[in-house]
């Protein structure tokens, strides 16, 4: 395939998206400063840059962009990014980018974005993998196995959403405790995999409010979380939770813990 520089200060989406586009057949390589991607510029050649203009450190983005373009005045660059100010944006696009893309969009447009840059560089475009089809127990729609992506941050829902999706399971996504818990009450699937620390009503709270309506039995729970608190991560295993991850989200561990759950609750 194609080597793709992802140049993002947000560990977690940039490991997730780094993920998901290593499951595309790319080769991702990954900087979490200006500094640290001119640097590998020098030593690789990416079909195409994907920079975050809100960057860390003493070089901003629209610097870093301007570095890019001296450097590798061909070299394709799209900008992800979040709230940009109508200027910066003006700014960016002058300096020859192939789009601006904001975050939390769907995964399928910023391939589309990606293999615009490819046919922009003269490359052909990369068709998106078939996805995989899973066998196993509830929570099935179109022999799909059913999951609910619980997490305020929709970047991150949307990527491990995606991932999940390529590998053959239905994925239904909430932003919230509130919402999660309806989607739950009215079409139970058939694992949840649940963020601790949302505003409103928290990823522990659900766990409670799910055991107290004797829903947890026809569910599995994964709990996703980047607290290193043992008393609430026990509690949260003590309330049903089948495991709790840490974040920034491992996809493969991520995948092998839903294998490994669904495999459980399969019905005989």
């Amino acid at each position: 395939m194609a080597t793709i520089l992802i140049v993002d200060a947000q560990k977690e989406f940039r490991d997730v998206l780094q993920s998901v586009l290593a499951s595309y057949g790319h080769e991702v390589v990954a900087a979490e400063t200006g500094a640290t991607a001119l640097d590998l510029l020098k030593t690789i050649s990416p079909a195409v840059v994907i920079l975050d203009l809100a960057l860390p450190g003493a070089m901003p983005g629209i610097e870093v962009l301007a570095k890019l373009r001296a450097a590798a005045p061909a070299m394709p660059v799209i900008v992800l990014t979040g709230y940009m100010p109508t200027d910066l944006e003006s700014r960016a696009r002058e300096l020859g980018v192939v789009d601006v893309l904001r975050k939390g969009l769907k995964m399928d447009i910023l391939m589309q974005a990606i293999n615009h840059a490819f046919q922009h560089a003269g490359r052909p475009a990369v068709k998106p993998p078939q996805a995989a089809t899973v066998e196993g127990g509830g929570g099935k729609k179109g022999g799909q196995e059913t999951i609910l992506l619980v997490d305020d941050e929709p970047e991150i829902c949307n990527l491990i959403g995606e991932f999940l999706t390529r590998r053959g399971y239905r994925v239904k996504t909430a932003g919230g405790g509130a919402q999660a818990l309806e989607i739950i009450q009215k079409e139970p699937p058939a694992l949840v995999l649940l963020d601790i620390y949302m505003p409103g009503i928290n990823g522990v709270d659900v766990l409670r409010r799910l055991k107290s309506a004797n829903l947890l039995a026809r569910l599995g729970v994964i709990m996703l979380t980047a607290s290193q608190e043992e008393p609430l991560l026990q509690e949260a295993l003590n309330l049903g939770a089948f495991d709790v991850l840490s974040k920034p989200v491992n996809l493969d561990e991520l995948e092998l813990a839903v294998a490994v759950k669904l495999a459980l609750i399969a019905p005989e």
